[in-house]
């Protein structure tokens, strides 16, 4: 059975003026069918979603791009062209239906996480203000890390044996909330 059908109305944009994001553009577009059935199922399947049950509302990050899914609309950021959006659009439609025909061997998840924070990640930190990852200060790495502009490896003192607890908390923050390209202590990708 097939959850999503396609798309209406759809429209791209450019990101309201955040600097360093006019490279970007946006898709909006409307669905043809309620998909909300399967954000539960979504929910357990990926890593890193925020879902709301009670605004029936799922958010992910798929390939660095920002997708937010309501009943009957999907919103994509951080596109280079028409062409990524209609590609990136096709392969949503095909995780919906895929996850939908799964359902059965599925366990549905309600669990509602929040977004990653930087000041999460920062009160982890060494706090040294080195510059060994080429932030000035280590709460701008944290910003850099969360925007997925830099890896936690970067931090060379958090991979010092001194900040293994705390290397092993943000690796863990990481992890939960989808963030790809992060490898844990030993050295499996997250």
């Amino acid at each position: 059975m097939v959850m999503l059908r396609g798309f209406l109305n759809i429209k791209t944009s450019l990101p309201p003026c955040h600097p360093g994001e006019v490279e970007w553009i946006r898709v909006e577009a409307e669905l043809t069918d309620d998909v909300s059935p399967v954000f539960p199922y979504l929910n357990a399947l990926m890593k890193g979603t925020i879902y709301d049950p009670q605004n029936q509302v799922l958010n992910f990050k798929l390939g660095g791009r920002g997708i937010t899914i309501y009943p009957r609309k999907i919103v994509v950021t951080r596109l280079k062209d028409q062409k990524e959006a209609e590609e990136v659009l096709e392969r949503l439609r095909k995780l919906i239906n895929q996850t939908w025909e799964r359902r059965e061997t599925l366990q549905p998840s309600y669990k509602t996480r929040a977004k990653l924070t930087p000041m999460e990640i920062y009160k982890h930190l060494p706090k040294t203000n080195c510059g060994a990852c080429g932030a000035a200060t280590c709460l701008a790495f944290a910003l850099k890390l969360v925007g997925e502009e830099v890896s936690i490896h970067n931090c060379a003192p958090l991979f010092t044996p001194a900040h293994k607890e705390a290397r092993e908390k943000v690796l863990a923050l990481l992890a939960e909330a989808g963030y790809k390209g992060q490898e844990t202590d030993n050295g499996v990708p997250s």
